[in-house]
């Protein structure tokens, strides 16, 4: 603690805080210029925010099934359910399910348990004996399981019984192999399943009887036999799933269509048959729907305008020059509202003209109406419905005849999904960035469709805004605006440990006028001494 002036009654104090304060004015104007880097900082990262989720706007409708207007309603959903593409015509179709596919299977044929306690699949093996009997004579015995996939190739793999291990760990080794088998312990009917992963008929071998066995058991099966009572003749073999369908366009005509799986499509109809329909045809009704489609281009379309109305804010918002951000000292003067105001006018205009925003809103521009080469009836965005306003200071928003566009999706949605999405030749995007000439740079760009450009135009704006303003994984020194930090948190380091020198300098100044005023106060009052010390 200094206390100055005892000697020359100046208040010393007062007198250098003055001066300090002129002196940190420089100071005072990194600080500001800090926090305006961080207010830009915050607003770049804010920008890339909005501009995201615009990305994941246009990515949902990125997928042909977005777009799909066509909707297939089955007259019996307790035997199959149906969904259409949007290749498939509106209209009345029949469809019989005469065998659901199933898995092959073999369930042991008695319960596990012999013994007085219950038999636990997660325990010890020879910890069972109440349970299962003594079963030490099957340790180390060697059983096969092997099977055939769909190309018909066999598969096997060999199960060796450790005794020490429980009935869970022993059944590991079929589920852990590639032979498309598992097998399981059911502790509600103390039974053990193996059964095929896939539904459907597979190559098997022909047992004694000449069954075809789609899981074959070999080796020493005493163990299977014996302990799990599982026998070879008691599998139950997987079949195929058989249907039927009828197309009133090509009267008289069935095409019946066997499949491993219960999943089967059919003309763009794909099928989920869960249990036959007892010989009789079901309808199948495919119409229009275009309440989805038309929700998420309108999502989308209402997405881009409020991304564009914000660049467009950002580009012409006011700058206030006359409000730069307030110091600490500045801001205790000030109410809480009113350091609130000042701080909207302080902020405003950090992004003004910024040559990115101004090139992404232009791109985002030339993406959604330069033509699309597709082989679809549409080649633009105002074929379908979609619009700029008529007002040119809305920047190129859009706007949408909703008959137009509905109309668009139900007759063609196919043509209006390439228009949004179609995808280059792959013989272009094949081909490297730095290979490509500039006319099959061009051609790329044309065969694009809607929401590929504007993803890319995206993504590439927000990687620029990441390199100059960076995001929560990036440090200081990945980033424009963080060197920029940087360096001015250096300057400030220089000048407070100036602003510190001349602090000291001034209090030396001034202890040494004290001390100066106090020897001539000293000297007086010698003389004074002498002068009236003798009368």
């Amino acid at each position: 603690m200094r206390i100055g002036g005892l000697a020359s009654g100046i208040d010393t104090e007062s007198i250098i805080k003055q001066f300090m304060q002129v002196e940190r004015q420089p100071l005072d104007r990194f600080f500001q210029r800090k926090q305006t880097v961080e207010w830009q900082r915050d607003a770049y990262r804010d920008m890339n925010l909005k501009l995201r989720t615009l990305e994941e706007s246009a990515a949902s409708i990125r997928l042909r099934s977005s777009l799909n207007t066509r909707v297939a309603k089955s007259s019996n959903e307790q035997a199959f359910t149906v969904s259409a593409n949007a290749d498939v015509q509106n209209g009345t179709y029949h469809f019989k399910v005469d065998q659901v596919a199933t898995k092959s299977r073999n369930i042991s044929a008695a319960n596990i348990t012999t013994g007085d306690t219950k038999f636990s699949a997660s325990t010890r093996l020879d910890a069972q004996a109440n349970a299962a009997g003594d079963l030490s004579a099957y340790n180390g015995t060697q059983f096969s399981v092997k099977t055939y996939d769909s190309a018909g190739a066999a598969k096997e793999v060999t199960v060796t019984i450790d005794t020490t291990k429980s009935l869970n760990e022993n059944l590991k080794q079929i589920n852990d192999s590639d032979i498309g088998v598992r097998a399981y312990y059911d502790s509600a009917f103390d039974r053990v399943v193996i059964e095929r992963k896939e539904t459907g008929e597979f190559n098997g071998e022909l047992d004694a009887n000449g069954v075809n066995r789609q899981i074959v058991f070999g080796g020493n099966t005493s163990f299977l036999n014996d302990v799990l009572h599982i026998h070879q003749e008691n599998e139950v073999a997987g079949v195929n799933a058989k249907v039927e369908f009828q197309n009133p366009l090509f009267a008289g005509e069935t095409i019946t269509q066997e499949s491993r799986a219960n999943r089967i499509t059919i003309g763009g109809l794909t099928f989920n048959v869960t249990q036959p329909t007892n010989g009789v045809f079901e309808t199948v009704n495919v119409s229009s729907n275009t309440d989805d489609a038309f929700d998420k281009i309108k999502a989308f379309v209402d997405t881009y305008n409020d991304m564009i109305a914000e660049i467009q804010t950002k580009l012409t918002e006011p700058k206030h020059r006359d409000f730069p951000p307030l110091t600490d000292e500045q801001r205790q003067e000030l109410s809480e509202r009113e350091a609130e105001l000042w701080d909207e006018k302080a902020k405003s205009g950090l992004l003004r003209r910024d040559p990115m925003l101004s090139s992404v809103l232009t791109q985002m521009r030339n993406d959604i109406y330069t033509p699309v080469s597709t082989s679809g009836q549409f080649n633009q965005i105002a074929q379908v419905g979609i619009t700029t306003t008529r007002n040119f200071r809305d920047g190129g928003r859009l706007e949408i005849d909703e008959a137009k566009l509905r109309a668009a999706l139900e007759d063609d949605p196919d043509s209006v999904h390439q228009l949004f999405n179609n995808v280059a030749d792959k013989t272009l995007t094949d081909m490297k960035p730095e290979d490509r000439t500039a006319e099959q740079r061009a051609e790329i760009q044309s065969q694009t469709g809607i929401i590929g450009r504007l993803r890319t135009t995206i993504n590439d704006t927000i990687s620029k805004v990441v390199r100059r303003a960076g995001n929560e994984n990036r440090t200081n020194q990945q980033f424009t605006l963080g060197r920029e930090l940087i360096n001015v948190d250096s300057q400030i380091d220089r000048f407070q440990r100036r602003l510190a020198q001349i602090e000291q300098r001034y209090w030396s100044q001034f202890t040494r006028m004290e001390t100066a005023v106090n020897q001539a106060n000293a000297q007086g009052n010698a003389m004074m001494s002498q002068l009236f010390g003798g009368m």
